[in-house]
C-alpha cells in the first residue's frame, strides 16, 4: 500500500531556509519516495505492505534566526492513529546550553564536541511539538 505524507516545516520569522532534505526507507534504501519540496514542507510517498511495518529515516537542515528550534509533530493528530513506535535524536554542540525542551529525553550521550539526546516513544500521539530553546555559552 502506498501512502502520501506531508512533512511540515516551522514557518515563523525565527526560521530560515530548509535544505538537505532526505527520506529513506531503512529496509529498502533503493525505494523511490517521490520527494517533493515546497516552502511549507515536503511531500513524499511511503510503501507499507499489509500487516507489516515500515521504517523511514527523515531529516533536514533549517536555518535558525533565533535561539529556538521546533520540530512539528502535532500534524499526526489528523491521522487519528498514534505512532506505534518512534525514535528521535537531537545533536547539539557543547558550546550551546539548552534552556528548555518540550519533551524530556530518555537518555543522553556526551561526545568530545557535542551532546546527543535520544527519545523512544511507543503508541505516541503528540499533543505538542518538539521545541527547544538554547544559548551560546560565552567563552572565557
Amino acid at each position: 500500500m502506498n501512502r502520501s505524507l506531508f512533512y511540515p516545516f516551522p514557518q515563523d520569522s525565527a526560521y530560515g531556509k530548509v535544505d538537505s532534505i532526505f527520506v529513506i526507507n531503512t529496509q529498502d534504501t533503493m525505494q523511490e519516495t517521490n520527494l517533493r519540496n515546497s516552502l511549507k514542507g515536503s511531500s513524499f510517498t511511503i510503501h507499507i505492505d499489509p500487516d507489516s511495518t515500515a521504517i523511514y529515516r527523515i531529516g533536514y537542515k533549517q536555518q535558525l534566526k533565533e535561539s529556538k528550534a521546533e520540530y512539528i509533530l502535532t500534524t499526526t493528530q489528523t491521522w487519528r492513529i498514534p505512532f506505534e513506535q518512534v525514535y528521535y535524536t537531537l545533536e547539539f554542540p557543547k558550546e550551546f546550553s539548552l534552556d528548555s525542551i518540550s519533551y524530556m529525553p530518555d537518555s543522553l550521550r556526551e561526545e568530545s564536541d557535542k551532546y546527543i539526546f535520544f527519545w523512544h516513544k511507543e503508541h505516541f500521539m503528540p499533543d505538542k511539538n518538539f521545541e527547544f530553546s538554547f544559548k551560546i555559552r560565552r567563552k572565557n
